[in-house]
């Protein structure tokens, strides 16, 4: 950057090369003076003028900068964050192969026994089922976690009924939620009243109670439900905007139809829904929807467990959520105050619940913490539980 020196400099000899100069042998006029004020006054409104255009280009140049720098921290914190996930992932997909290597001869004997058909044929497609599986519930626990963020933003313009029909939902778990106070909070709460409707009945045939199979044949109807992964896998956002849920599959467009009614009975939601709130939804129903298909693409089937309040704190089967504040650092988890997501079995392991759970002291509860295993709740999502 010049100095302050050199541009006054410049701007002098610019003045000084535009100066009118007197002519010699005339006597100079008022009007003489007049006009070489008004050339003058022309010749400085020009510096102005190049001043003003170099400070504005100056400063823009400095903001599209700090833009640029801001972007540059946001995505090396994305990527930081998805490094972590894909590396949490990972360890969890290992674990599972490891597990299923591992498995002894007895045990897959005795499921082969209580079956009227040989598994070992459908091992190496189960591993791709599994897979599929762990990455889906990722997944649908973002996706569901996505649709919570976006009902809190337009909760925020819907007045006070909206927020009663919350707390009123919240009361059997003596919760009371403040957006003002806490939004985060209000985040989660709301994440655990969805992921409880998604799932509610997950374990009936697509999602329906005391419905009938439609293929009794236990290979192939996981053959069939997988297919239909497969093919409901890359349906875009924009693909149900043209078509329709119900052109690509009649089952998954009554699941949405069903689960989107009773979102709106459970909120009281008296307004149409904007096009990224739908585009939320649909995220968390497909997501939902694939997990149902993947848990039942294996016989027997990956079943889904929950937990309810005041159930005892299991680091095996459970992972909390609100384990990382400086207060709840010196506690440990006691109790489990609400569930946020819930947990499911893969063979020998487990997928743990998200909960959210009462605290209390570490050295009134270190003996307990240490025979139990402790109370780590930083650890992997997938976990092993002790044999029986």
């Amino acid at each position: 950057m010049p100095s302050p020196n050199s541009i006054f400099k410049s701007i002098i000899s610019s003045l000084t090369r535009r100066s009118p100069k007197p002519s010699d042998g005339f006597p100079s006029s008022a009007a003489a003076v007049a006009a070489r004020e008004d050339q003058w006054k022309i010749a400085v409104a020009e510096l102005s003028h190049k001043l003003i255009q170099a400070t504005r280009k100056r400063d823009d140049a400095v903001l599209e900068a700090s833009r640029l720098k801001y972007s540059m921290a946001e995505l090396e914190k994305k990527l930081n964050k998805l490094e972590i996930y894909c590396r949490n992932l990972k360890t969890g997909l290992d674990e599972c192969s490891s597990i299923n290597s591992n498995s002894s001869p007895c045990q897959v004997g005795k499921i082969q026994n209580r079956q009227s058909f040989n598994l070992s044929t459908s091992r190496n497609d189960d591993k791709e089922v599994v897979e599929n599986f762990l990455v889906t519930v990722s997944e649908a626990r973002t996706n569901i976690r996505v649709l919570s963020r976006s009902l809190t933003m337009q909760l925020r313009h819907m007045g006070g009924k909206v927020y009663d029909r919350i707390t009123s939902l919240l009361q059997p778990y003596d919760i009371k939620i403040s957006l003002s106070k806490s939004p985060r909070t209000l985040l989660i709460y709301l994440e655990a009243l969805l992921n409880k409707s998604f799932f509610e009945d997950f374990e009936s045939i697509m999602f329906q109670k005391n419905s009938a199979a439609q293929v009794l044949n236990p290979i192939d109807r996981c053959e069939t439900n997988y297919s239909s992964f497969k093919h409901l896998k890359s349906l875009t956002w924009e693909e149900v905007l043209t078509k329709g849920t119900k052109h690509f599959s009649e089952e998954f467009s009554r699941f949405c139809d069903r689960k989107m009614s009773e979102i709106v009975a459970m909120l009281g939601w008296n307004r149409a829904w904007p096009e990224p709130l739908l585009q939320a939804f649909f995220g968390a129903s497909k997501s939902v929807w694939l997990v149902h298909l993947l848990a039942n693409s294996v016989h027997p089937n990956l079943g889904i467990f929950r937990v309810e309040k005041e159930t005892g704190f299991d680091p095996v089967y459970m992972e909390d959520m609100g384990g990382g504040g400086d207060k709840t650092r010196k506690l440990v988890p006691s109790v489990v105050r609400i569930m946020v997501a819930p947990g499911f079995y893969v063979y020998g392991s487990v997928v743990k619940c998200k909960v959210l759970c009462r605290y209390q002291n570490d050295k009134s509860s270190s003996t307990a913490a240490t025979s139990s295993g402790g109370g780590n709740t930083k650890s992997s999502i997938f976990s092993s539980p002790p044999p029986p």
